[in-house]
């Protein structure tokens, strides 16, 4: 991956953070981390960058939202209100 490229995605990813309530300098860590991580991902198990990470932003977004992904729920008694 070229730093360009890189670069544009971290800027990216730091405005759905921005987006989600985050203080800039918060978001822009948070997407070095999360960009760095997908590419780690990546490189590891031979898969696409891109599909890392979408699969760490679902798991940020639903974070940040106090929700499983959809795929997780089933691993979990559902709440008692």
């Amino acid at each position: 991956m070229k730093e360009h490229e890189l670069q544009e995605n971290i800027r990216q990813v730091s405005q759905i953070f921005l987006n989600l309530g985050a203080q800039s300098e918060q978001a822009e860590v948070m997407a070095q981390q999360l960009v760095r991580r997908a590419r780690q991902k990546s490189e590891e198990a031979g898969g696409s960058f891109v599909s890392e990470l979408q699969a760490l932003l679902e798991t940020a977004v639903h974070g940040a939202q106090g929700s499983l992904k959809p795929a997780d729920q089933g691993a979990y008694p559902p709440k008692k209100h």
